[in-house]
């Protein structure tokens, strides 16, 4: 058959026809002398289909020709290549994973007015963002706090991640009450957030809520250390906030810079806490 009517059913244009048979991956059956017209085979179709598949292991055109030169490159050979694209893929995969989290981290730090100098309380003013959120509470006196922030997490990523959402950075918590405010109170109240890059419906059954985290004027201050004494830097911006007039009445932000599950390797945290009223 002429080439125009190989192309039509094999979905191959004639220009990459053309190609590869200077490639000499997919030669036509035969040339005419005096036109040069090419003519190929149906059986020829399955060379067609060799290719697509290898094009599809990510096997460079120009390579094919060695390929097909070598009768006893099979099933067995194909499988040989997939193994050794498939770790590279992930390379490139996780490569662009973290240029995606670098973005976030860089576009979150912009929607809250940038990051501050470490003990230094400021005020700046944060924009809204869409998350993905699930709230609980936890027993000072009967539950291991490690345990318990550890499953809140993992249901809320695995819900995320179930529904085809991606995870975001930096995450963050909302102490209600138990934690910096009300600390006497035995019962810590608290909302994990994890911001999205687009809206997503979840199971009503897992308790997560996709809400706006709404702008707000805060004060805020960067710790350095991890967990041990963040405490100490609380009660410093709680007492600050008080002493400049301001009421306080919300839930306090506590940003992780890094992974919030990997304590020991976490090293920034951004504590926030909306101001309401200024005397």
């Amino acid at each position: 058959m002429r080439i125009d009517e190989f192309s039509k059913i094999s979905g191959v244009s004639v220009y990459t026809l053309r190609f590869y048979d200077k490639l000499n991956i997919l030669k036509p059956n035969s040339v005419n002398q005096n036109n040069k017209y090419r003519d190929y085979e149906p059986k020829q179709l399955s060379r067609v289909a060799e290719i697509n598949s290898l094009k599809e292991l990510g096997v460079p055109l120009k390579d094919m020709s060695d390929f097909f030169s070598v009768p006893s490159n099979d099933a067995k050979m194909i499988r040989v290549i997939a193994d050794r694209q498939i770790p590279e893929l992930q390379t490139k995969i996780k490569h662009t994973e973290d240029q995606i989290k670098h973005i976030q981290a860089s576009l979150f730090l912009y929607n809250n007015g940038g990051f501050d100098m470490v003990n230094g309380i400021t005020v700046k003013t944060t924009r809204a963002f869409l998350a993905a959120t699930l709230r609980d509470q936890y027993d000072k006196g009967t539950k291991k706090y490690d345990e318990f922030s550890t499953n809140l997490w993992d249901k809320l990523e695995n819900e995320i991640k179930k529904n085809g959402g991606l995870l975001s950075t930096p995450c963050l918590t909302l102490y209600y009450s138990g934690l910096y405010l009300n600390q006497d109170n035995k019962i810590v109240d608290q909302e994990i957030v994890e911001p999205l890059t687009h809206g997503l419906v979840v199971d009503e059954k897992s308790n997560v809520v996709i809400r706006e985290i709404p702008s707000e004027e805060v004060a805020s201050i960067i710790h350095t250390g991890g967990f041990n004494d963040i405490g100490v830097t609380g009660n410093k911006l709680i007492a600050w906030v008080k002493e400049n007039g301001y009421e306080v009445s919300r839930p306090i932000r506590e940003i992780y810079h890094i992974d919030q599950k990997n304590t020991g390797d976490l090293s920034t945290i951004e504590l926030q806490l909306p101001l309401k009223g200024n005397q």
